[in-house]
């Protein structure tokens, strides 16, 4: 029996998806944070330790406003149940940040061999897509 086959656009699909979850809803969105100033509350939901809670924060900011963030489950956020009187500073374009002084670096080699794997899928699916036509090879 005859193999159906490799589909080019499946794996340019699955490559965007990743590009998607790892590049933009992470790495994008980790760049994008800035947080500077004290935890003045924290309140994890639904409570400390289950899989997948997030924690509220309120953090009163060098400019002497306090800020709401919330650090969600992915890498993509700060740390979570981080305790009242944390200093924070995590500064837009960077991944890692500071808490209380002490650097917490985010897993760049990691996600650059994600990201990597992903672009390299996506430019070899288009040109086999092209190459063939969107036929299985």
């Amino acid at each position: 029996m005859k193999s159906k086959g490799f589909y080019p656009l499946a794996l340019v699909a699955w490559a965007l998806w990743m590009l998607w979850g790892f590049g933009v809803q992470t790495v994008w969105v980790r760049l994008n944070t800035e947080v500077d100033g004290v935890v003045v509350s924290s309140r994890d939901t639904p409570f400390t330790g289950a899989p997948r809670y997030a924690t509220s924060y309120v953090v009163h900011g060098s400019d002497g406003r306090d800020h709401a963030y919330v650090a969600g489950c992915t890498d993509a956020a700060l740390s979570r149940s981080m305790p009242v009187g944390t200093h924070i500073h995590k500064a837009r374009w960077q991944l890692g940040y500071e808490r209380n002084g002490q650097r917490v670096n985010f897993p760049t080699a990691v996600y650059a061999a994600i990201l990597g794997t992903a672009t390299a899928c996506l430019f070899w699916g288009i040109l086999q897509w092209r190459r063939t036509g969107g036929r299985p090879t």
